[in-house]
């Protein structure tokens, strides 16, 4: 009986001695935390080509379009985005939303009798419009106002209409009409 009393001693040191290890442990708190964010708005606009050489025919249909030289690369996290468009009036360009003559770094004084239009196309998530250019930003590409809008949106067509007619002068040798566009894209 003695040696069964010794092992029922030692048996319960040993469950209190594991009870005390074990116990810091399962005596643990747990906790939570909540963490909250949200990206700015963010938008970036890269226009892609240009048009050089336009064959600028007043016998043809009018308007002469161009529907395959530039287009925008839009990519936004925030719906409802914007591209604009307006005549750049670089340098002393005299006459806003027209084509005008240029020459060695200087325009001219002859300018083509209309203004050029610009238009963005329309496609999942976005649509488009058409604009006759001016020195005002003027929205041609609206991002839905759903989460439509949020991405990238590759090669989205621009147009470029110009009306061309017989009263339109020929410019002489290594003179070209131009015109700078300026696209900006702004989310809301």
């Amino acid at each position: 009986m003695i040696i069964k009393t010794k092992v029922l001693v030692l048996v319960g040191i040993l469950i209190i001695a594991f009870a005390a290890v074990v116990a810091p442990v399962m005596a643990a708190d747990t906790g939570t935390a909540t963490l909250t964010g949200n990206p700015p708005k963010t938008l970036s606009l890269t226009v892609n080509g240009g048009i050089t050489d336009w064959n600028l025919d007043p016998t043809v249909v009018q308007p002469i379009t161009d529907a395959t030289s530039v287009n925008l690369t839009v990519s936004s996290n925030s719906p409802g985005w914007v591209v604009s468009v307006k005549d750049a009036q670089d340098g002393s360009k005299p006459t806003p939303g027209r084509m005008v003559d240029y020459n060695a770094g200087s325009y001219g004084t002859l300018a083509l009798g209309s203004n050029l239009t610009v238009g963005g196309a329309s496609g999942t998530g976005y649509d488009g419009t058409e604009k006759t250019l001016s020195v005002s930003d003027q929205a041609i590409v609206t991002g839905a106002s759903d989460a439509t809008a949020a991405g990238t949106f590759s090669n989205t067509v621009l147009t470029f209409k110009q009306y061309v007619v017989i009263s339109d002068s020929v410019l002489i040798s290594g003179h070209a009409y131009r015109i700078i566009v300026t696209f900006t894209g702004t989310t809301p």
